[in-house]
């Protein structure tokens, strides 16, 4: 009896003690965040294609391709304006031949923007009073120390919940050849019943406050993280011999539905596995500052990322007020620099230390390799900021290229309509893994419990044993 249990013994300690713990942790983990993993992986796969289904289905994106140029930025503004009555547009974007140009506003809250407005009439007034007053050295040094005060008051005045910029935005598309208005869409986060930011909100948030959601959503992701890695650890073949090998690359379609769940979770999840391991980390960056800084800092050799939140602010010691025709200049010797850019687009300063933003996209749809400007809007002089998204893409060094890659490679961008259906499938598996993971659980739960063992043939059949003269069956039976 002893000889017999012990291969029993060692069948029970066949697996090592790490992935026995590997095990448990995917297990325990799966069943923790499945249900959040769905929702994200599914949300996922439905904004790859965000722009993509829009240029589909939203015809006033685009208009007829014509010989005479596009209007000054000027130009849409004023008509826009008209449109828009006691609003103020701070950006203009233009696009291809055959895309329509767009005018943006952004309406703040009232109680926030009421605020802003009265702190800002009565610094506009003593900046332009100063300015009038002190024209020697003196003069102009306090005029600079109120506009650091300014600042200061500026980030308590508008205060973002969450971080983000409350209010409502306004896309005023136009004919950029005519200045025709074709459409007028507008949006409020958390409000809005366009149907790619509801996904995104359930991407992001769950649908949830986004000082409540993004943290859930974050720290889900992260243990997604490490089930990537322990799926990894149990999924290697033991040894890697054909029969093992077709078990960890092949689908078996005919088996029983059991094999071909576990085949499903098991095969696909190594085939995506790469995939999702790049769309879980670029994730991550949004939902956790000390993530950011880490990533950061492995992908330039150690070096901290620097994250200067002040915006670039223009010399205001001679105020002026700001004339729209300010902005053509930056477009048009943009346009100079940047023939074969795919857009550009223009932001207006509202205030007289704000510079006049500039973006220059290289490749339709895409992000990454964009150039970003900021001028003076008093002098047009580029004004330097120390950030991995400012100036020239191509000048940019190697971690903070990464960074600028960051949303393109979460969205798969970075390698085209190709790596947007590389994205897509694998977050449909990744929406796919929980359920087929808790398949295979609860069957092990349903019907892996063993029933009693079956009398063993060897211990139940008779011997056989040849007949005897004068002896009964009874008496040689065992």
């Amino acid at each position: 009896m002893f000889s017999s249990s012990k291969p029993n013994n060692k069948k029970k300690s066949k697996k090592s003690l790490f992935k026995r713990i590997m095990a448990w942790l995917h297990l325990w983990l799966g069943l923790a965040s499945g249900i959040i993993v769905v929702i994200v992986s599914l949300t996922g796969c439905i904004y790859v294609f965000e722009n993509e289904i829009k240029d589909c289905i939203e015809d006033w994106r685009f208009v007829k391709p014509q010989k005479e140029a596009f209007l000054l930025p000027s130009q849409l503004v004023s008509i826009a304006d008209k449109k828009m009555k006691d609003k103020k547009a701070t950006s203009v974007t233009f696009g291809g031949k055959d895309e329509a140009a767009i005018v943006g506003y952004f309406v703040e809250k009232k109680e926030e923007s009421e605020k802003g407005d009265r702190n800002e009439k009565g610094e506009h007034k003593k900046a332009r009073k100063d300015v009038a007053n002190n024209q020697n050295a003196k003069g102009k040094s306090e005029l600079k120390a109120q506009s650091n005060e300014k600042e200061k008051g500026k980030g308590k005045g508008e205060k973002r919940k969450g971080g983000r910029r409350q209010g409502t935005f306004i896309s005023v598309y136009m004919n950029p050849y005519t200045g025709d208005i074709l459409h007028v869409k507008t949006f409020t986060r958390g409000e809005s019943p366009d149907f790619f930011r509801w996904i995104l909100n359930g991407h992001r948030a769950l649908w949830l406050p986004y000082d409540i959601g993004r943290p859930i959503v974050g720290v889900a992701v992260l243990i997604f993280v490490v089930l990537l890695i322990s799926g990894i650890v149990l999924w290697w073949p033991t040894k890697w011999i054909k029969s093992i090998i077709d078990k960890s690359f092949k689908i078996k379609w005919d088996a029983s539905f059991k094999r071909v769940n576990y085949d499903m979770h098991n095969v696909f999840g190594f085939y995506s596995c790469i995939f999702l391991f790049f769309i879980a980390v670029t994730g991550l960056v949004w939902s956790f500052g000390w993530w950011s800084k880490s990533l950061y800092w492995v992908t330039s050799g150690g070096k901290p990322l620097v994250e200067n939140r002040e915006s670039p602010k223009s010399d205001i010691t001679h105020v002026t007020a700001f004339n729209i025709t300010t902005a053509d200049k930056v477009l048009m010797n943009l346009k100079k620099e940047n023939p074969q850019a795919a857009g550009i687009m223009i932001s207006i300063p509202a205030k007289p230390a704000d510079p006049i933003g500039a973006f220059v996209y290289k490749q339709r749809h895409t992000f990454y390799n964009m150039d970003r400007y900021s001028f003076d809007q008093q002098t047009l002089k580029e004004i330097s900021i120390k950030t991995p998204f400012s100036g020239k893409y191509i000048e940019a060094n190697i971690p903070d290229k990464i960074r600028r890659m960051n949303y393109d490679i979460h969205v798969g961008s970075v390698l085209g309509l190709t790596g947007k259906i590389i994205a897509f499938l694998a977050s449909l598996i990744s929406a796919s893994l929980p359920i087929t993971g808790f398949i295979i659980w609860w069957g092990k739960q349903k019907f892996g419990k063993k029933k009693p063992a079956a009398k063993s043939k060897v211990a139940t059949k008779a011997i056989s044993v040849p007949k005897v003269k004068n002896t009964t069956e009874q008496e040689v039976a065992v």
